[in-house]
């Protein structure tokens, strides 16, 4: 019988957040308020019925939505506003570091924004969050695949022209069905170029491939989901002789139906191989869920003790970002 989770001892914990898309941070109220600042009709009129909404089967679902979130997010103020409204849940949570991917090439080129603007937004809400609970934070701006690589190179133009003292990172959304034939690699060189590292997802619907992909092409030092690197040992020898972590979201994995159920998830297999796994909400109010969730989830899965949810917590501080 597994020993009921002791929320409030890992609740205490210090740990990071590393895979969390800022957009899929605005909860219900807030998706509300963002309809009535803008004038536009919300999904529902309700709390509850945005909870509901948010409910989905599947992968394409989930992206409507996630779109629907993204536009609504119109002036800096928004961005300031659901950046400093997350990183205080997150305080809440016990994180002490938080790094948000930010859809900037969806921004730019199908909504329409400039990103400094946006960037100035999420800087302002950050700094404020950070100088009311003493936290750290940083960006990672990502590459959205489902449009043209030269197009996203346009529009990380702009992210590379301006201000890069808190974009820790790039990265890359999912899926990866263009991978392979597109040149997103020349953005990564590019970040590379300016002393900006890539991260990526990959192995989230996808195989191992995707993983050595990622990490051999775009030279990514963090990889975000990448349950389906077990399906490949040599894929999981170069995570574990490289020493790249993984940024892993059960609760996400569940709803998107990645595995099919709790007991086909990869996660003590991963822990158990010695990849260096993260946990991570990806966009927890969309998922009903939180960090703390997703500790308890693995404590559950995996028959973990509290020294494991002490590794899962460290794993998340040393896999940081920080700026030089």
């Amino acid at each position: 019988m597994t020993t009921p989770f002791p929320r409030e001892l890992v609740r205490a914990l210090p740990k990071a957040e590393l895979h969390v898309h800022l957009e899929g941070t605005v909860d219900a109220p807030t998706l509300l308020a963002l309809a009535e600042r803008h004038d536009v009709t919300p999904p529902a009129v309700t709390e509850a019925g945005v909870d509901e909404w948010y409910k989905f089967d599947g992968f394409p679902m989930f992206l409507e939505r996630y779109f629907v979130v993204r536009d609504l997010l119109q002036d800096p103020e928004d961005f300031e506003y659901i950046a400093e409204q997350y990183m205080a849940t997150a305080h809440a949570q016990g994180t002490v570091h938080v790094e948000f991917h930010v859809s900037a090439s969806g921004h730019i080129l199908e909504g329409g924004k400039a990103w400094a603007p946006i960037h100035d937004g999420i800087v302002a809400g950050c700094q404020r969050a950070a100088a009311t609970h003493g936290m750290t934070w940083g960006l990672i701006p990502d590459i959205s695949p489902h449009l043209p690589a030269v197009d996203c190179a346009r529009a990380f133009d702009e992210v590379f022209a301006h201000n890069l003292d808190h974009v820790l990172a790039i990265g890359m959304g999912g899926p990866a069905d263009r991978w392979a034939t597109d040149r997103y690699q020349d953005i990564y060189a590019k970040a590379r170029s300016l002393g900006i590292p890539g991260v990526s997802h990959a192995g989230e619907h996808g195989g191992a491939d995707e993983v050595r992909f990622a990490v051999e092409e775009f030279q990514a030092v963090r990889i975000q989901h990448g349950i389906g690197t077990m399906h490949d040992p040599s894929v999981v020898e170069l995570l574990v002789d490289r020493g790249i972590p993984c940024d892993v979201c059960p609760g996400s994995n569940l709803a998107l139906h990645a595995v099919a159920n709790a007991e086909a998830h990869p996660l003590s297999a991963m822990l158990d191989a010695g990849i260096t796994v993260t946990l991570s909400t990806d966009d927890p109010p969309m998922f009903q869920t939180s960090l703390l969730d997703e500790y308890e989830r693995a404590w559950n899965w995996c028959s973990l003790d509290m020294a494991g949810m002490e590794a899962l917590a460290q794993n998340s501080l040393d896999a940081r970002l920080i700026k030089p």
